[in-house]
């Protein structure tokens, strides 16, 4: 028996077990061999994946006479352990073979939501943004339509992690990184690792121009044809990720700028007229309280501050 069927046997057999209950030796066991290598945490992710999806059908076609339920699961369970055994014979497993429809994830304006891929790669959602993923036939690709999402990705040097961001393609090289798309702007932070950031067309996603390699503690910002790539304190990347803790950092910014970061995360909008728009400002605030955000520039620049039902104006 090869390698990949000895531990797709092996996630089989720890599946049943965990459906069944695992005691305090049973669990700590169970996290031992999981976190023994990554191809055992990825194979058990996806057997449990296909598992659940085949427990929902099982439970929205259960006959009159019903078998069960432990009956039922070791049965679903063994021919699953039994398809994928055969599907490794062949060099292939059972997720490679099948084409997987594409998935959506969402978040609405002001909330966040963290998910984990059929591959083990854990994302998280930032606000009003939406993905769309493929984890069929050995790819591994992230549509972002719009918004923020930040991904640690389980490396695969054979399936390489592409997210596709506008005019973008982010491959990852083995990192941890967060991809923002804002119209056609996209801000790449690198917290760790490796990323290529290319330019493509949607018609002709091939390279079309030099790529571009980021490390870790690097910002690329990408608007049409053109590429900036900045160098930063590991501090100032740190402060990049807080919008996943709910908070944001500023450091001298514009505060025309600091309001449309603001106004992702909120409903009601703010709106920053005439010299009030240059105001440079620092700090750290909760994306959610625009109502403290509001006294603060009260307090520190004595600003005007006009509120309607569906804005909040600013100005000198």
């Amino acid at each position: 028996m090869s390698e990949r069927e000895n531990i797709e046997a092996e996630a089989a057999d720890w599946l049943a077990r965990v459906d069944r209950g695992l005691d305090g030796e049973g669990v700590a066991a169970f996290e031992l061999w999981k976190d023994a290598s990554t191809e055992r945490r990825i194979r058990f992710i996806r057997l449990q994946s296909v598992w659940q999806r085949a427990d929902r059908l099982a439970a929205m076609r259960r006959p009159r006479d019903v078998v069960p339920a432990p009956q039922r699961r070791l049965l679903w369970l063994t021919a699953i352990a039994a398809v994928l055994v055969i599907c490794a014979g062949f060099g292939l497993s059972y997720l490679e073979m099948r084409k997987t429809a594409t998935e959506r994830f969402a978040t609405a304006i002001g909330t966040q939501r963290s998910l984990n891929l059929a591959d083990g790669t854990h994302v998280e959602l930032n606000t009003d943004t939406v993905i769309h993923t493929s984890m069929a036939s050995g790819t591994r690709t992230v549509q972002l339509d719009r918004g923020q999402a930040y991904f640690e990705v389980v490396h695969d040097a054979r399936h390489p992690f592409v997210v596709i961001a506008g005019n973008r393609r982010i491959t990852d090289l083995g990192t941890k990184f967060s991809v923002l798309r804002d119209g056609d702007r996209v801000v790449v932070v690198v917290k760790e690792g490796q990323v290529q950031v290319d330019f493509i067309t949607p018609d002709h996603p091939e390279q079309v121009s030099a790529p571009v390699v980021a490390e870790r503690n690097t910002v690329v910002i990408a608007r049409d044809r053109e590429t900036l790539i900045t160098l930063k304190a590991a501090q100032d990347i740190d402060n990049a990720m807080l919008w996943r803790s709910g908070m944001l950092v500023f450091n001298q910014e514009a505060l025309a700028d600091v309001a449309d970061d603001i106004n992702r995360y909120n409903v009601r909008k703010i709106e920053v007229i005439g010299a009030a728009r240059d105001i440079r400002i620092g700090g750290s605030f909760r994306s959610d309280n625009i109502e403290g955000f509001k006294q603060l520039l009260r307090d520190g620049f004595r600003l005007k501050i006009v509120e309607a039902d569906d804005k909040i104006v600013i100005s000198n």
